[in-house]
């Protein structure tokens, strides 16, 4: 077995394969159809420009503004199957982390306090710091890579993919396509601290008017998402079965 097979010793009834052959698929299919509507685009406006028709020359700025938005569908969908995917695999990681240790507060595990301890320790939704227990996904997930030792295992870039991806899903969800203009400003920000080819947007104005996650990113996080099983299960066989 290689790394990865040892990652599903961390997951029940999970299967992470057959779900990312399907987020595979579904993203391969939502590139052809854009690739479709380009091609599409690119014959209007060609065909605007040899026969000097003002019908055409409006039908294909319209077909330009209505694929700004179809693209943001596009993107929005994307980053609707990739980051609940991400999520769900680091809370499974330290939910099968946790099932081999013992970590818990005060002399009997089975207390009420010991029970919630134990529960809120793995769970990578919560983050501590030294005045109270946060809800912030990557500081959880971040600071539960240290606590099991499995932060040397990951990508060098973890927490830049995690806060872009969910950085981006947070905007899509909360503000739809077309975010507050101060969101879109500080989004930029963002973006260019991250990685500048992560993202790309329309412009209007000269200003960021739609943000889409560009084809490098979606790259990015697949193969971040192989980067982090295999990972996973190179702990689990170093740690758990260590003469294998």
């Amino acid at each position: 077995m290689n790394d990865s097979d040892y990652a599903h010793y961390f997951f029940d009834d999970y299967d992470l394969e057959a779900q990312l052959i399907a987020i595979r698929g579904f993203l391969g299919g939502a590139r052809k159809h854009e690739n479709e509507e380009n091609a599409e685009i690119k014959a209007l406006a060609q065909r605007a420009r040899e026969i000097g028709s003002e019908r055409l020359v409006g039908m294909y700025t319209d077909s330009v503004h209505a694929s700004v938005y179809s693209d943001a569908a596009r993107s929005a969908a994307a980053v609707g199957v990739l980051a609940p995917f991400v999520e769900n695999l680091f809370t499974g990681i330290f939910r099968g982390i946790g099932q081999q240790e013992d970590n818990y507060l005060g002399r009997d595990k089975d207390t009420k306090r010991s029970k919630l301890s134990r529960a809120h320790f793995w769970d990578p939704h919560f983050s501590f710091t030294s005045n109270e227990v946060r809800t912030n996904l990557i500081d959880g997930i971040l600071q539960l890579a240290d606590a099991s030792k499995l932060a040397p295992r990951l990508p060098a870039d973890t927490r830049k993919v995690l806060e872009a991806l969910f950085e981006y899903r947070n905007g899509m969800l909360h503000s739809g396509f077309e975010w507050p203009p101060e969101r879109r400003e500080r989004f930029a920000e963002r973006v260019r601290s991250w990685n500048a080819s992560w993202f790309i947007s329309a412009q209007s104005g000269g200003k960021p008017w739609v943000w889409y996650m560009s084809d490098l990113f979606i790259i990015r996080v697949l193969a971040f998402i192989d980067e982090v099983i295999a990972a996973a299960g190179q702990h689990a066989r170093e740690t758990y079965f260590p003469s294998t």
